[in-house]
Parts: C-alpha cells; sequence; structure tokens
C-alpha cells in the first residue's frame, strides 16, 4: 500500500499524581504521535515514549520530530508490501530508538492483525502517599514496583502489610548511595522480585556476595541486545527491562525476548508514563514476560487519554483491545 500522507501530532495531558523520581519531579506527560495514511484510506498511528528534557534520554520529543519530518520527506508516497520493507526504511534510525519505535507502531498495525488480550496487572507508585496507598488497595495490582527513597525499607514493609500481598519490585534509578549498602543487603531477605539499576556502575556490585543481594535487574542500562549480552556475561543480572522506545521498537524487543529466554534471563516489559495507544504495544510484549510487567489499567496515571477503553481492569488482570485513537484531542504540529 502507498503511503499517501503523514501528519504528527502533539498530546499533554496531568497526571493524577505527580511522578516523583530520584531524577525528576513530572507533574504532566507531553508526547509526540505519529499518523500514517495510505492511498485506502487506512489510518495507523504510533506514540512516542521520548521526553521534553534529556533526563532519562538526550532523544528528547524535539530530536524525534526533527528525525521524523526527515524521513517523511524521503520516504512519503512510497509503496510498502509488506512489513520488512517498511523495517529497511527505518535502518538509518537505530542512533534514535524513539523515534524508530514510534514509526515501528505504526506500521507494525498496518501489517499485523491486532486482538484483544489480558495481561497482568503491575502498578508503579514513587512513595506510600496516602492516595498511592488507595489507589493500590482500589485496583490490586499483581505486582507493586516502588521507587528507591531514603524509607524504602519502610515502604516495603508497609506493601506486605497489604490485604491483597502483591509481589515486590523496586526501582533504584542507579541511585542508591555507598552508606546505604546496608540497606540493599536486607532487602536480600524481604523476597522482593527484583531492583532496578541499584547503582550507576555495576562494579558497584563486586563488594556483594550473591547471598546479600536481592535479585538484580537492568533497566537504563539495556540499551541494545549486544549491551545486554556483554551485561549479563559479566556481571550477576537476573532481570532484564525491556523498554520498546529504547531498543528500538516492538520488533526488536521480540528479537530480544526471544535471545533471553534461551539464556534463562527473566524478562520484564518497562512502560514509560503511556498513553492509551502505547500502552496496547507495552502489554502486547508484557504476554511474553515472565514477571507482571508495567503495565496499568486506563485512569491510573491521567483522568484523560487519546484512546477510550485503553486497558479495562478485571480483577488482577487488564484487558486490552486494538485502539482507536481520538484525534479530536491531538494539537496538529506537522
Amino acid at each position: 500500500m502507498k503511503l499517501q500522507a503523514v501528519k504528527l501530532y502533539e498530546y499533554n495531558a496531568s497526571f493524577k499524581h505527580a511522578i516523583v523520581t530520584p531524577k525528576i519531579k513530572l507533574s504532566c506527560r507531553k508526547v509526540l504521535i505519529i499518523e500514517l495514511i495510505t492511498n485506502t484510506g487506512q489510518h495507523y498511528f504510533g506514540e512516542c515514549n521520548a521526553f521534553e528534557t534529556d533526563w532519562y534520554s538526550p532523544e528528547t520529543i524535539e530530536v524525534v520530530r526533527h528525525q521524523t519530518e526527515k524521513w517523511i520527506k524521503q520516504y512519503q508516497n512510497e509503496t510498502f508490501n509488506h512489513f520488512g520493507e517498511a523495517q529497511a526504511t527505518l535502518d538509518n534510525l537505530m542512533a534514535f530508538p524513539a523515534t524508530r519505535s514510534m514509526l515501528v507502531m505504526a506500521f507494525y498495525q498496518m501489517f499485523y492483525e491486532m486482538h484483544s488480550f489480558n495481561v497482568p496487572y503491575g502498578a508503579t507508585v514513587s512513595g506510600l502517599t496516602e492516595g498511592n496507598l488507595k489507589q493500590l488497595v482500589d485496583t490490586q495490582p499483581q505486582r507493586v514496583k516502588i521507587k528507591w527513597s531514603q524509607h524504602i525499607l519502610q515502604n516495603i514493609e508497609m506493601l506486605k502489610q497489604l490485604d491483597f500481598q502483591p509481589n515486590i519490585a523496586i526501582d533504584a534509578n542507579e541511585s542508591i548511595q555507598e552508606n546505604e549498602s546496608h540497606k540493599l543487603k536486607q532487602l536480600a531477605n524481604k523476597s522482593i522480585l527484583y531492583i532496578e539499576e541499584p547503582f550507576k556502575s555495576l562494579d558497584k556490585l563486586e563488594a556483594f556476595t550473591k547471598y546479600e543481594l536481592p535479585p538484580i535487574a537492568i533497566d537504563e542500562k539495556a540499551l541494545s541486545q549486544d549491551e545486554i549480552m556483554k551485561i549479563i556475561a559479566n556481571n550477576p543480572i537476573n532481570v532484564v527491562v525491556l523498554k520498546p522506545f529504547r531498543l528500538g521498537g516492538v520488533d526488536k524487543v521480540l528479537e530480544i525476548i526471544n535471545v533471553l529466554k534461551a539464556k534463562d534471563i527473566k524478562i520484564v516489559i518497562g512502560g514509560m508514563y503511556e498513553y492509551g495507544l502505547s500502552r496496547y504495544f507495552t502489554a502486547l510484549l508484557a504476554q511474553f514476560a515472565d514477571y507482571p510487567s508495567d503495565i496499568t489499567p486506563e485512569g491510573y496515571y491521567f483522568k484523560n487519554d487519546i484512546v477510550n477503553n485503553a486497558g479495562i481492569l478485571k480483577g488482577d488482570s487488564i484487558y486490552f483491545e486494538p485502539p482507536e485513537v481520538n484525534t479530536a484531542q491531538l494539537k496538529r504540529v506537522y
């Protein structure tokens, strides 16, 4: 089919509760959306997970927009007969994985049938405020991932007191200080699923025996298949968090999943404070994960979304249907 037109949009909504991590505080989530329009009148959308600033990655929304506009000028009016032809146009974007991921998301819908499915519910919280605790009790996720803070041990005990007893994971965002090493050792006996990125440098893990550590996961360091394989070959890594926007998209993540399963490394699919379009694809990949992934139901982070019924909570799992984007809410920028 022929790519007849391409449009870019922005969308920005406030979080219900501010997101507070060791690296940043977020009150709203701005995203870039692409729309591919074919000569047969079909519309396919992709959502970009980059941020406005470079706090998480140097590939910001502005960088994605610039790279996407270059791609549009080169490939608009091209004809694509299968997914491989679309992939070939993205070869030059491997240095811009968030850009490639957004485009792959749209092309994937063009060539593959989208289905409905259920996945386990995995919530992420930034501290245990009264509002966060109420949300957890009301929705009862299978897994709760909590951000590292000076109160992490107390937070773990509070989570263990919840009536519904979720699995617990921790996201340290490479922020554990040397004077907090004793806390990490205490977590080894707390039945934690895993802790993501305890240190900026993996070399610091050498100061611990394997019995002094909870299962260790990499997240920010999982930048490519080659980098992941190098890390797990040389470090005590039990879990890898795969984020499509950091690895180049759905197709690249599926390839890495197959490689890691052969190595008996556990897999989690990571979200990035997404709206309903991207969340569908994160959930799609989470069907292949070993642990509940970063999948939240509709309305968890945002009051408003670009997709209706984007993840309906049913018990401790979430039901997803193929997403339909409401363009009336979007601001066109290209």
